[in-house]
């Protein structure tokens, strides 16, 4: 895993073959503007707990849902070192909910609530992206009825991300990201986490429909515990560009390690999804 995660920092510094960038996904005019659309820094479509609109149904019987939104306050567009730049900073928040599956019933689980600022640049085959995010999770009423014991689960976290895109396959990206926790409960949890992925919406499509794949691996501690997440599907695009993050993925997941849902956060998990999902 080492070697896997030394060659994907090299891959976001070499010289690879571009001929699109970031920047194509923000229509916006040079100078600040308030309330622009879409954002710099792409939407990481195999990250579990990405800012989207979700509805899937998983191999342990539940359906997952997830309701995203965001919102850029003010963006700013033009020359950084003689390169065409855009900035924006934002409001985002996302709830993820788990349902059982009873009967024609779908009594909620647990539901993991998050919001937060941040603020991305992109800049040709580059972006960055910061982000200072506070999270819960609770456990809801058909979980408490299993017999379970709910926990207090709350942090704040400050997290970076840098992703290189290129295009010599498709249209494509990598990226790699480190996560510091600024306040925890439970507390004494490691302070440090990582995270590397790849995106690839594959050069053959039939009409606005391309599929893609991608790959994402959050690095935590033997105490918390690392998860990776495989995804593939069909993408539906339109006219309007937003790379890495079209409008509508008919999706297929598949996720092992510790479970990110918060009330069970250190119990191991595998469990393949299919759903629908939305970006904004």
């Amino acid at each position: 895993m080492e070697k896997n995660i030394i060659l994907l920092f090299l891959l976001l510094f070499c010289p690879l073959y571009s001929f699109a960038s970031f920047n194509d996904a923000v229509e916006q005019k040079t100078g600040w503007e308030t309330l622009p659309r879409n954002r710099p820094f792409p939407i990481l479509v195999a990250d579990p707990r990405e800012i989207r609109t979700a509805l899937r149904k998983n191999s342990k019987d539940e359906i997952e849902a997830d309701v995203g939104t965001y919102r850029s306050f003010v963006g700013w567009k033009g020359s950084v070192l003689k390169r065409e730049s855009i900035v924006h900073f934002g409001l985002e928040g996302n709830g993820f909910f788990i349902m059982h599956h009873a009967d024609a019933r779908f009594p909620l689980v647990s539901s993991d609530g998050l919001i937060g600022l941040y603020l991305e640049a992109a800049s040709d085959e580059w972006a960055l992206q910061t982000r200072y995010t506070h999270i819960s999770a609770h456990l809801s009423d058909d979980g408490i009825a299993t017999g379970r014991t709910a926990i207090e689960y709350s942090r704040e976290f400050f997290t970076a991300k840098l992703a290189r895109h290129f295009a010599s396959f498709g249209d494509s990206f990598i990226y790699a990201g480190y996560q510091y926790l600024t306040n925890t409960t439970p507390k004494d949890l490691p302070k440090h986490g990582g995270q590397i992925g790849f995106y690839s919406l594959l050069p053959w499509s039939c009409g606005k429909t391309n599929p893609y794949i991608g790959f994402d691996y959050k690095i935590r501690s033997a105490h918390e515990g690392s998860t990776w997440n495989a995804t593939t599907g069909l993408a539906l695009l339109s006219s309007q560009k937003n790379l890495g993050a079209p409008p509508i993925r008919f999706a297929f997941h598949y996720l092992k390690g510790h479970d990110p849902r918060g009330q069970f956060y250190g119990e191991r998990i595998e469990k393949f999804s299919l759903g629908l999902e939305l970006d904004l």
